[in-house]
């Protein structure tokens, strides 16, 4: 991260002092399409005799993919507009003026004074790109057309939602590639941080000689990827391309999501309750509990002048996974020199139980069977 801040602060700073504020605002910007990651930079060649750079490379984010355009200013005549050179050899091979007009009106009503000149085109020329991809899609069958139009006018889904494109760029296609925008709607629970966008991202691949060759993948936002426990805590639903079409596919990722999503929040409600009811019944024991998101209590429980540290963690699978309840000593030592402790096995539980009838059977059984048992335990292989 650091190595790539001090890469741009270096070329920023070895460009022309009016081609400085275009690009530093089309570095800032944190996504021109609906892809993750903003626009690098890359030092070209000049093409004028003298320090300042007037050609850059700029690497784009576009359907999970890195489009390379080449922007080449005149620094001379800051007035005329820009050039460019895309990677993709089948996009604006000889542009129209009228075209340009419709299509990228900010490049060709150019104002080198506007800090977003620069940042007004790119983004004017992706959607342009996207159109063409598009496009492009009819060319190779009904498949790809059909996925598209359907997911467009068949779901909630909108076009700014969808990128797609075909690779390789200017070759003969052998894949499709769809990326899909899917907004949440759903309440996180207050544990979660909730900074960043409630987004995923579903990224398909068509291939095959009839495209009937599909591989989905899901691209958490930082936000879901926490509340869900990772990256891979999903598993999507199969996309059988015989059966199943984008338009019946989407709507069932984005309700199995959102199913995730509730249970994340029934279980941060049913762990809340559980430690409710253990402080009611054990306000006087109480040493600490997480006041987040609601996972772990420690109480201090005493029988005959023996006192014990009972910890209770609550997993993120709870009610369904059963609370993790450890008893610690707080006189006698292992021989490394760390607190004696025990989990305990065979704790009555059932998910079907009310929070309190969980807590009281829980301390039940810690006070009649465990903590005797542990206190021999302790006094038998430990030392003071």
């Amino acid at each position: 991260m650091i190595d790539e801040y001090r890469q741009r602060y270096t070329l920023v700073n070895t460009i022309d002092p009016y081609t400085e504020p275009l690009l530093k605002r089309v570095l800032h910007s944190k996504r021109l399409g609906i892809s993750y990651g903003g626009v690098k930079l890359n030092k070209g060649p000049t093409s004028c005799n003298k320090s300042s750079n007037d050609c850059y490379k700029l690497t784009i984010p576009y359907a999970y993919e890195n489009l390379l355009w080449t922007v080449l200013f005149d620094s001379q005549y800051p007035e005329i507009g820009p050039d460019f050179i895309f990677n993709d050899q089948t996009f604006l091979m000889d542009p129209d003026i009228d075209i340009l007009s419709t299509k990228v009106p900010s490049l060709v009503k150019w104002d080198p004074t506007d800090s977003d000149a620069l940042l007004n085109v790119l983004v004017e020329l992706l959607l342009y790109y996207k159109e063409h991809q598009i496009e492009s899609l009819a060319q190779q069958g009904d498949r790809l057309q059909f996925e598209y139009s359907t997911l467009v006018g068949n779901t909630e889904l909108h076009v700014d939602d969808i990128e797609v494109i075909l690779l390789p760029l200017g070759g003969k296609p052998v894949e499709a590639r769809f990326l899909i925008r899917i907004s949440m709607d759903c309440c996180l629970p207050p544990c979660v941080d909730k900074l960043h966008d409630n987004e995923t991202m579903l990224h398909i691949t068509f291939y095959g000689p009839d495209w009937n060759r599909i591989i989905p993948k899901l691209y958490l936002s930082k936000t879901l990827e926490k509340a869900f426990g990772g990256p891979d805590s999903l598993h999507l639903p199969p996309f059988p391309p015989t059966t199943k079409y984008l338009m019946d596919y989407v709507p069932e990722v984005k309700k199995y999501i959102e199913e995730k999503i509730n249970a994340v929040v029934e279980c941060f409600e049913k762990r809340k309750d559980f430690l409710a009811a253990l402080l009611m019944i054990q306000s006087c024991s109480l040493l600490e509990y997480d006041t987040k998101e609601f996972d772990y209590c420690t109480i201090m429980l005493e029988q005959l002048d023996f006192h014990v540290l009972v910890h209770f963690y609550l997993p993120p699978g709870f009610p369904k996974e059963s609370p993790q309840i450890t008893l610690y000593s707080v006189y006698h030592m292992t021989p490394q020199g760390a607190m004696y402790k025990e989990v305990l096995e065979d704790v009555p539980y059932s998910p079907r139980w009310s929070m309190h009838q969980m807590v009281i059977k829980c301390l039940t059984h810690i006070m009649d069977k465990a903590v005797p048992k542990f206190h021999k335990n302790s006094v038998k292989v430990n030392r003071y």
